[in-house]
């Protein structure tokens, strides 16, 4: 009787740690949403979760989260590295009353979203709201009806953070994408392909020293300013893209502020182009430039 127990014994001490393991080793790599799934599954591909808030709950930093279906998936908070891809099934993202992602806590991380539509209903704060210096992508999005800013970079630390917005569309908002670094960081953004349209203020707003953006192939039109260049040291580049039906298409609009121009149709605005004292404008001199107001027989120059 005595070997008996003994031998249950060392099979329940073999057994206690299979049982024990932490939620953090139970974190997979990949997850899946639904618009019918449940928080409760464990978010794989056959039991998915129904909100991104719960999926990455229980996605390992690096990992990634994929949309089996179109679905309003919720608001999201990120601390950690991680994908959210719904290219081939749109998610949306309803953040009336709130942001729609915010990117926080752990600088350094590396974030990617991808094919995901974020609505403010009239009444949502920032469509994507970055907080501390990280590698955000923004690849394909829709970002509309919200009374903040589409992108909102506001790191308050030391670091370089990134944002990148690809092939995106931006409208009905204050700015499209705004810039700020304080504490000692850099904001680096790099927009290509993207649509900013009819928003409140400027499409791209650098409010701070230490900001650089770079607009490229993309376009630039009905917003109060197509690209605004707002604080000393903060430097707009813009390239091979369309700024039009601006009241002012680009604003070099402080002191030490700089933009620099190439390969731009730039026709349409109110104002062309702005420059406060003791900002610099560097044209390359290929930008076909419509220096007076909206008249269509207005003389064109390069510039």
């Amino acid at each position: 009787m005595q070997r008996l127990l003994l031998k249950v014994a060392i099979l329940g001490a073999a057994i206690v740690p299979i049982f024990s393991v932490s939620p953090a080793q139970a974190q997979a790599t990949r997850t899946w949403v639904s618009g019918v799934g449940d928080d409760a599954n464990p978010c794989s591909r056959t039991a998915p979760c129904k909100t991104f808030a719960g999926a990455i709950s229980k996605t390992a930093a690096n990992g990634k989260i994929n949309c089996l279906d179109p679905g309003g998936f919720g608001a999201v908070t990120i601390t950690k590295s991680i994908e959210i891809d719904c290219l081939q099934f749109p998610g949306g993202i309803l953040s009336a009353g709130t942001n729609g992602v915010i990117v926080a806590s752990t600088a350094g991380i590396k974030v990617i979203l991808r094919g995901i539509e974020i609505h403010g209903g009239g009444s949502g704060l920032n469509g994507v709201h970055i907080l501390i210096p990280a590698d955000v992508t923004i690849d394909k999005c829709f970002i509309t009806a919200i009374t903040g800013n589409g992108v909102n970079v506001a790191t308050t630390a030391a670091g370089v953070g990134t944002v990148t917005v690809l092939d995106t569309v931006l409208t009905q908002m204050n700015n499209g994408i705004a810039m700020s670094a304080t504490g000692g960081g850099t904001a680096i953004g790099n927009i290509r392909g993207t649509t900013i349209a009819r928003v409140t203020a400027s499409g791209v707003t650098l409010t701070s020293s230490n900001t650089r953006a770079t607009v490229s192939n993309s376009l630039l039109t009905g917003n109060t300013t197509g690209g605004n260049s707002g604080a000393s040291d903060s430097q707009l580049n813009v390239v091979g893209s369309v700024v039009t039906f601006n009241t002012t298409g680009l604003n070099a609009a402080a002191s030490g502020a700089i933009i620099r121009m190439s390969d731009n149709n730039i026709v349409n605005n109110g104002t062309s182009i702005a420059v406060a004292g003791g900002a610099t404008l560097s044209s390359g001199g290929n930008n076909r430039v419509e220096p007076a107001g909206p008249a269509p027989t207005a003389t064109w120059t390069t510039q």
